[in-house]
């Protein structure tokens, strides 16, 4: 049975966590899917470029594998990440292949460690993928939606929550994701028409970005500097009760 060294529940809430704690590694890491159990090995010399490339969605949409399309359709929130072993240079794509042929991922397109260097994809299967790539507008939105509370049925809540069971956090850990979750929830804003003098409270910044077509960034730094937003709005923020 494989004990990864380090499991982080929620790769979402955890990321300022997961980039701090393999600053630089070389690592062999396995992706889990919390709704449906399928996972992805891979391993990295220099795990913090890895790990900035998965967590930025142009990234994710521009590539092409199975792991990158579940990253997008369900969101970091309902991903694990698993360190399963801090390696070194020279042995890397060996104890990946280790892990690859005893845990023999679903989300690996190639079997063998290092293959996908050099690696050419045929017509068949290049055409399979951007058909596949023909992403909604409702998906492309789904890793952002992820951080402020994706709907889930109960089946999926209830499958996640048998993945989660046994893992134990630190008490330090479990307030990090707590005070995580408060910051994503806890702010609402109300947005000003300094034309119409019309004024709309969101119960996020990220719905409220979503509403006025900018991004969640640009709605932060409106309401914390007070300036107009986009020449035509006043943003202030209001605490939830």
């Amino acid at each position: 049975m494989i004990r990864p060294i380090v499991i982080y529940s929620n790769s979402d809430l955890q990321k300022d966590q997961i980039l701090k704690e393999n600053k630089n590694k070389v690592v062999v890491y396995r992706w889990v899917n919390n709704v449906n159990n399928k996972t992805y090995v891979g391993s990295s010399v220099d795990f913090t470029t890895r790990l900035y490339k998965y967590y930025s969605i142009k990234h994710l949409m521009e590539n092409k594998t199975h792991i990158h399309n579940a990253l997008v359709k369900y969101g970091y929130s309902n991903f694990s990440l698993e360190i399963l072993e801090y390696s070194n240079i020279k042995d890397i794509i060996e104890r990946e292949q280790y892990y690859l042929n005893i845990l023999k991922p679903e989300y690996n397109i190639l079997q063998i460690a290092g293959s996908s260097l050099g690696f050419k994809h045929s017509e068949k299967t290049l055409n399979f993928y951007r058909n596949e790539r023909e992403v909604s507008n409702e998906t492309r939105k789904n890793l952002s939606l992820a951080a402020t509370g994706r709907i889930l049925s109960k089946e999926d809540k209830d499958k996640i929550s048998d993945k989660r069971s046994g893992i134990k956090l630190s008490e330090e850990t479990k307030l990090k994701i707590s005070g995580a979750a408060i910051s994503l929830r806890g702010i609402a804003v109300v947005v000003k028409n300094i034309n119409t003098q019309e004024e709309t409270e969101y119960l996020s910044l990220t719905e409220a970005a979503k509403a006025i077509g900018v991004s969640r960034t640009a709605i932060s730094k409106a309401s914390s500097s007070g300036k107009l937003l986009i020449k035509n709005y006043i943003v202030t923020k209001k605490r939830n009760k």
